[in-house]
């Protein structure tokens, strides 16, 4: 059952790895989740996360930096738009932590379907380090979709420095 938390939802997948949902904002208590890490490692799924205002980013800086004091790493994983655009325009929101996967905005030029779909950052390293977007297949008409964005800005989050 989900966990209110301001207008930002938790559930619990297993001791270690949170769903969070809805908007990151001043209610949301982020740094609170930092203590339901095990064995020094939590797992946060953010595909859910449909907005983040400057409260939620400053919420978000303060979580990663409770995470890295208590010796804590985290591993994001679904990353939403939402987020990936904070962690591409505030350095301070990256943190310690790690990305394993992401959505990214994509497009068919045979149907003009538009989604985000799922990229594996872990799989597409060495093509996302080269600011490459993995290849898509459109779901509805089977054609190639194209990156709908620009690679440079969007995947600038994941570079090493």
């Amino acid at each position: 059952m989900p966990e209110a938390h301001g207008r930002m939802t938790v559930v619990t997948e297993r001791a270690g790895v949170l769903q969070i949902g809805g908007a990151l904002d001043e209610t949301s208590g982020l740094v609170e989740l930092v203590g339901r890490a095990v064995e020094h490692e939590l797992v946060l799924d953010l595909g859910g996360v449909t907005f983040i205002n400057s409260l939620g980013v400053r919420d978000w800086i303060r979580m990663q930096a409770a995470a890295t004091k208590a010796g804590v790493h985290l591993e994001m994983r679904k990353v939403s738009e939402p987020v990936v655009h904070q962690l591409n325009m505030i350095v301070a929101t990256r943190g310690t932590g790690s990305v394993s996967s992401f959505y990214a905005p994509y497009a068919c030029d045979a149907c003009g379907r538009e989604e985000s779909r799922l990229i594996d950052a872990v799989a597409n390293a060495a093509a996302l380090q080269k600011m490459e977007a993995p290849p898509m297949v459109c779901p509805e008409c089977s054609q190639p979709m194209a990156f709908n964005d620009f690679p440079e800005r969007f995947f600038s989050f994941l570079a090493t420095s």
